[in-house]
């Protein structure tokens, strides 16, 4: 079947089947998307952020506790098996992608996001003495809800969990606390 469409006066296309419109503005992820599904442009991308991602994977030095003295010292025990696991799986997740240098960008501005929101949204929060579970409300509307629409496309099929246990891990590595400082 063929469809004719002559002296079109619509001034918008003409579609006979399905139009697919994505109104999204073009974002760092979306474009390294882009470069991850091309296998050509993807083995030639060379990472300029892989210093922060070594940054995110590293421990600090300002706060070496452990995640479960963490989330004990803030009232959260009762999340330290969930949080290891999350945080494991967060830690396989980025361990899969350390050799792509694409990878490692998205990945690298995941974490980066995450680790923004947290400080300029839940830090003050906790250092003003909110319940947790109010700062639990605030890392779930301000950190997680932002993080997994940011993911757009997502072509590391990274699930909401996933960005959960990042934040664990971010946590693990002494970038995030839940208590105040």
């Amino acid at each position: 079947m063929s469809v004719v469409v002559t002296d079109n006066k619509a001034g918008e296309d003409i579609v006979v089947g399905i139009k697919k419109v994505y109104n999204t503005q073009p974002t760092s992820l979306s474009h390294l998307y882009e470069v991850f599904r091309d296998a050509e442009q993807s083995s030639a991308h060379k990472s300029n952020i892989a210093d922060l991602l070594q940054h995110y994977t590293a421990a600090a030095t300002f706060d070496v506790r452990g995640l479960e003295a963490k989330l004990t010292e803030s009232g959260r025990a009762y999340m330290i098996p969930e949080a290891l696991l999350w945080k494991q799986r967060a830690a396989m997740i980025i361990a899969r992608w350390q050799t792509s240098p694409v990878t490692q960008d998205i990945i690298t501005h995941i974490l980066s996001f995450i680790h923004t929101e947290f400080v300029q949204h839940v830090r003050p929060a906790i250092q003003a003495g909110q319940s947790p579970v109010d700062v639990e409300a605030l890392i779930s509307e301000k950190v997680l809800a932002p993080t997994n629409a940011m993911l757009g496309e997502n072509d590391l099929q990274i699930t909401s969990i996933d960005v959960l246990g990042m934040l664990y891990f971010l946590g693990g590595n002494c970038h995030i606390r839940w208590d105040k400082c």
